[in-house]
């Protein structure tokens, strides 16, 4: 027979007469013939020839696809298993005869069935049958479907096929990883903006509750029917023979099945590559999709999902079934980009991918998506118009996929909890989910993303056997490749420090790969880059105007071979976490009227945090917040020795340098994650206005909400192309060159961010400023960049002087 993919005969031949029941002595030898049907699993018809070429059985094989495969998918193994357990019900499947795992026979994992003869119908239309066997075909359909979530799987051995619990966000972020596995440079083909949207959907509407811990099919569809041949066109005489394609197979949620299963009358006409129905022009004795499904509630016994419990239930899982679509079409098409997908067609299948997503979203008529996961670089109807040449590039683009999978999947999920020892008595201790999003960042590749360009170059140590040389050098990005991933990050309070990506340590990383010595990059930066440790950078002084750096008082003071430190410090954030290991110090060591250039005067040293003298004074609040165990602490100096030698950076008198190389790139990275925090704020602004109903009608209807919705998205836009110039500038230009763009951007930033931020809390009322949004905290955070990142005053009258100087010209 025809083989696209050949199997090995002979050896198929010994194993079939070995282990196959009832095998015909007869045989002599096989006639092997793929089906060309099926895009996933090979599956073969195979007829057992005597010597003189008779059939004497027939028989089908399915056998995983050659090649690397994902993981979890093609399981042959579970096909086999639950047709097995299900031959004592009256759900109808193939005889699974035997079941071979040895890949030395065949290459990979196969299984021998029973070969059912009877229709089967591949187009959804069912054109070639009268109305009266369409409308039997369908209730037949419907019903064993019904019957198969009917089948309580502990009787039939099956109660532990598959978890039962969050069945719908389970499989989104299955299909979500398997998606990303897909795509990306390794596979040769970029996400779709469809894709990554619509991932974005589903996981913010998974049902907190739903039914499941039924056995699902997974593909249950009509051309994976085998049914009772008819006797003439117009036969409505239909029985079930088989049900195929058992790869999918679970326990799980039933809506999850039939919603699958009505995938055709939600997919577009016309497209030739997959069986769609038309809802407005249905052939005769089809029914419509809630006539169909009210067949299969009273069939399974369940509510009928489409007219019982929530609004969006239906929605969401024909979204995800949609999802699941693309999905494995992704996989296919990646398949084929490897030479090894088992369809003849399957390149064409892979260009359904966006077709599908495109249609989900369509389903769910626009509901939000948080624009935390959909950038302003990836929306389609803004790009053109507002960041044309600031688009991330393939490099930056293929680690915001992983990172905005990776912020659903792990950070939001962790932030109730993250919030909840922020407010207890320990949480000055760190919490055991900060740890786990770390390593889980780490195992992503998702770490150190903020290592410069020229960091390679910079470090003067080398990983120790054992740890990553991927923990050192970070993915090496542009100031502008950065800013895209900041601003997803900035989404989340809690989410920079996953990916060892927060301040201080970011700056203060850079201070020692920029101007640490061997030994100081040793002791102090390897320990911070694989976040065993934390830092902390003691500039600021309560005493004195600190937006004016020269004002600084504390001193550093040489005696012998040591520096002595003295001085108060405050706002020195970090330092109350019990990992922060070293401080920054600041201070004099020249004092005014030595004859030293005023910006001369500074130095910075490293200070251990447990040398003597050093003092944490207390924790300052933030608006109330504490922000353990990370903290803002007021600090005394007294007396501190420290080794001149070892402790001092880059020299005496280079403090201000240093500072001014420290704060210009690393608070662009908190512009970044101010519009990221904006662009949460305003998703859940959105949704809010949304759902909320006042005075007869929702939010989202009345006109001075619409108006402030609309201004935040401008103001927002507004701010972000601004960063996304000066990061622009401070790769091309440097920050001596960049810096009115840097401050006119740290003006902007806050600002646009604090808008956006009070609208929704107006729109959320009461709820906004409360715990249970994190819209206060937001608020905190960004109103204090307004001060951290320099005051306003200080950045607009480094603008106003630029420009009275090209006044001048």
């Amino acid at each position: 027979g025809k083989c696209r993919h050949p199997i090995d005969e002979t050896a198929l031949l010994r194993f079939c007469r070995a282990r196959v029941p009832g095998f015909p002595r007869a045989c002599a030898s096989l006639d092997v013939d793929q089906f060309a049907h099926g895009q996933s699993n090979p599956t073969y018809k195979i007829l057992a020839l005597t010597r003189r070429g008779d059939v004497c059985g027939t028989y089908v094989v399915r056998k995983k696809p050659a090649g690397t495969l994902l993981k979890s998918a093609h399981a042959v193994e579970r096909e086999y298993a639950v047709m097995r357990a299900l031959r004592t019900t009256n759900v109808p499947t193939p005889d699974a005869l035997a079941l071979c795992e040895d890949a030395r026979v065949l290459g990979e994992a196969f299984y021998v069935m029973s070969y059912v003869d009877g229709d089967i119908y591949l187009q959804p239309r069912m054109e070639e049958c009268s109305e009266r066997r369409r409308g039997a075909v369908y209730e037949k359909m419907a019903r064993t479907l019904g019957t198969l979530h009917a089948v309580d799987p502990r009787a039939v051995g099956l109660g532990d096929f598959g978890k039962a619990e969050r069945y719908g966000e389970r499989q989104t972020e299955r299909w979500a990883k398997q998606y990303e596995a897909s795509v990306g440079p390794g596979v040769g083909v970029h996400a779709e903006e469809s894709m990554m949207t619509l991932i974005a959907w589903l996981r913010s509407n998974a049902p907190a509750k739903e039914i499941s811990g039924r056995l699902v099919h997974g593909d249950f569809r009509l051309d994976n029917l085998v049914l009772s041949r008819a006797r003439s066109n117009g036969d409505d005489q239909v029985d079930v023979l088989a049900v195929l394609d058992w790869e999918l197979s679970t326990l799980g949620a039933p809506y999850a099945d039939v919603a699958f299963n009505c995938l055709p009358y939600y997919l577009p006409p016309g497209l030739e590559l997959y069986p769609t129905l038309d809802p407005a022009n249905l052939p005769r004795g089809v029914p419509d999709v809630g006539a169909y499904v009210c067949s299969w509630s009273r069939a399974s016994g369940l509510p009928n999902p489409m007219t019982e419990g929530a609004s969006t239930t239906w929605p969401f899982y024909i979204a995800l079934s949609l999802f699941r679509g693309a999905a494995i079409l992704a996989g296919v098409r990646a398949r084929a980009m490897q030479g090894n997908a088992s369809s003849a067609n399957a390149h064409e299948m892979g260009q359904l991918v966006d077709v599908f997503a495109r249609r989900a979203l369509l389903v769910v008529k626009g509901a939000n998506v948080p624009r935390g996961v959909n950038e302003l670089a990836h929306r389609s109807e803004t790009t053109s118009a507002t960041a044309v040449g600031f688009e991330p590039s393939a490099k930056a683009a293929s680690l915001l996929n992983k990172l905005k999978h990776f912020m659903h999947a792990h950070v939001y999920k962790a932030e109730e909890e993250l919030e909840a020892h922020a407010i207890t008595p320990e949480r000055w201790s760190v919490s055991p989910a900060v740890e786990s999003l770390k390593t889980a960042a780490k195992s992503a590749g998702l770490w150190n993303l903020w290592l410069p360009l020229d960091s390679a170059a910079l470090l003067k140590i080398r990983p120790n056997d054992g740890e990553e040389s991927t923990l050192f050098a970070g993915p090496g990005l542009t100031n502008l490749e950065y800013a895209h991933l900041a601003e997803v990050m900035g989404a989340s309070v809690w989410a920079s420090e996953a990916f060892n990506c927060s301040a201080p340590d970011t700056g203060n990383m850079e201070v020692l790969l920029r101007y640490g010595s061997v030994e100081q990059q040793e002791r102090w930066l390897r320990p911070l880059l694989t976040g065993e440790i934390r830092s902390c950078f003691a500039m600021t002084e309560p005493a004195v105007a600190s937006s004016d750096a020269t004002n600084i008082e504390s001193a550093i003071a040489r005696e012998g071979s040591d520096y002595v430190l003295n001085g108060r410090k405050w706002w020195t954030s970090g330092a109350c976490d019990p990992r922060c290991k070293v401080i920054i110090f600041m201070g004099k060591t020249a004092k005014d009227g030595s004859g030293v250039a005023k910006h001369r005067q500074q130095s910075m040293v490293l200070c251990p945090m447990d040398a003597p003298g050093v003092r944490v004074v207390r924790p300052l609040t933030v608006f109330g917040y504490d922000d353990a165990p990370h903290g803002h602490a007021e600090v005394t100096f007294t007396n501190v020795r420290v080794d001149a030698a070892a402790s001092i950076l880059l020299g005496e008198g280079r403090g201000f340098e240093i500072a001014q190389g420290r704060l210009g790139p690393g608070r662009l990275h908190h512009c970044m994650r101010l519009i990221g925090m904006g662009e949460r704020a305003l998703e859940l602004a959105s949704a809010r206005a949304k759902s909320r109903v006042a005075f007869g009608k929702p939010l989202a209807e009345n006109g001075a909400v619409l108006q402030r919705l609309g201004q935040c998205r401008v103001t927002l836009d507004g701010a972000r192309l601004l960063t996304l110039q000066a990061a622009h500038e401070l790769d091309a230009r440097g920050i001596k060159l960049a810096r009115g763009a840097v401050a006119a951007c740290k003006v902007a930033a806050p600002a646009a961010a604090l808008s956006v931020i009070d609208a929704a809390i107006q729109i959320h009322g009461g709820a906004g400023v409360s715990q249970d949004t994190p819209l206060a905290r937001l608020y905190a955070g960004a109103r204090t960049l307004r001060l951290a990142d320099g005051p306003d005053e200080v950045h607009l009258e480094t603008i106003a002087k630029m420009e009275i100087r090209r006044s001048k010209l």
